[in-house]
């Protein structure tokens, strides 16, 4: 029998207080395959006492958002330095995730579509651009500007380490990456579609530039997903990300254009996507737990209790 933790800390607790109350831990307890037991364990300090607590469980189900100062890729740093197995992508990974530019960079090397963050203000092409931090949320401190704003607001952007990025005017699509049924590679899940609502050009996911609806059967035909999922599961391999992951692309003239790439996809139920993916393609976040699982059993065929 699996001794499996669940490592939480309260929204309150996380540096953007992420959406994680009883209905998630509740989920996932109740997802726990027949082979496993399980606890709760709510994060109080990443401490040695800590460490101590969670090296008694075979495996970790990390949920665990960030605490205090700590973000969400300091406690998986955390967790790794400790040697303590978890399901989420590892400490090293999540710190390079988060800086935007190198993302950008590292999906271009990779021969993947991205907006290119703009390093002049020489020959403008696009009509409306995006500034976003480099580092950070994706939806957060974001703002839109036309070309004749680009100049003024460049130098202010850099300065604040912002990027400037092509705002790109197309279809927005959600995919979850998750581990194949064997525990062997990725799989990418088909796509939900963020629709703006009004329809509208302008839009980002979320509600923070006007409301979006989620369309879990988008109209797209047989290639249009293929190149979706492909784009995505290659964005999750260049990234070294472990488990599962969420991509987020826009379509626009044909070519699948890598928005940003969710390391660590919240798993609440019924709000977030991931959850809501799972669901309606009938596999469930059972079946997630257990290829999970077998995936961590995979790489460390003894899960043993320290």
């Amino acid at each position: 029998m699996l001794k499996i933790g669940i490592l939480y800390s309260e929204s309150k607790f996380t540096p953007w207080r992420e959406n994680i109350d009883t209905e998630t831990l509740i989920s996932l307890y109740r997802a726990l395959p027949k082979n496993a037991v399980g606890t709760i364990i709510h994060m109080t300090e990443p401490n040695k006492d800590m460490a101590d607590l969670l090296k008694r469980y075979n495996l970790i189900i990390n949920v665990c958002y960030g605490f205090d100062s700590y973000n969400q890729a300091d406690i998986a740093t955390w967790l790794d330095d400790n040697n303590i197995a978890h399901l989420s992508s590892g400490g090293v990974q999540q710190q390079k995730a988060q800086d935007k530019l190198w993302v950008e960079q590292l999906l271009l090397e990779s021969g993947l579509f991205v907006p290119v963050s703009l390093q002049h203000t020489n020959n403008l092409h696009h009509n409306l651009y995006i500034s976003k931090p480099r580092f950070g949320g994706c939806h957060r401190g974001i703002e839109i500007f036309t070309a004749e704003e680009v100049q003024f607001h460049f130098q202010k952007c850099s300065a604040e380490n912002k990027l400037i990025q092509p705002y790109l005017i197309g279809r927005e699509f959600s995919i979850a990456i998750i581990p194949n049924e064997d525990g062997t590679q990725y799989e990418a899940l088909p796509p939900l579609e963020v629709i703006p609502f009004p329809k509208r050009d302008i839009y980002l996911a979320g509600h923070s530039h006007g409301k979006t609806r989620k369309n879990f059967f988008p109209n797209i035909d047989s290639v249009m997903l293929n190149s979706l999922c492909d784009a995505a599961v290659s964005a999750h391999n260049a990234l070294d990300l472990k488990f599962m992951s969420r991509v987020d692309i826009r379509w626009v003239d044909n070519t699948p254009y890598i928005l940003d790439v969710n390391t660590m996809p919240n798993l609440h139920p019924r709000k977030s996507m991931l959850p809501g993916l799972l669901k309606v393609h009938k596999i469930g976040l059972t079946t997630l737990l257990k290829r999970s699982i077998t995936m961590a059993t995979n790489a460390t065929p003894l899960l043993s209790v320290h």
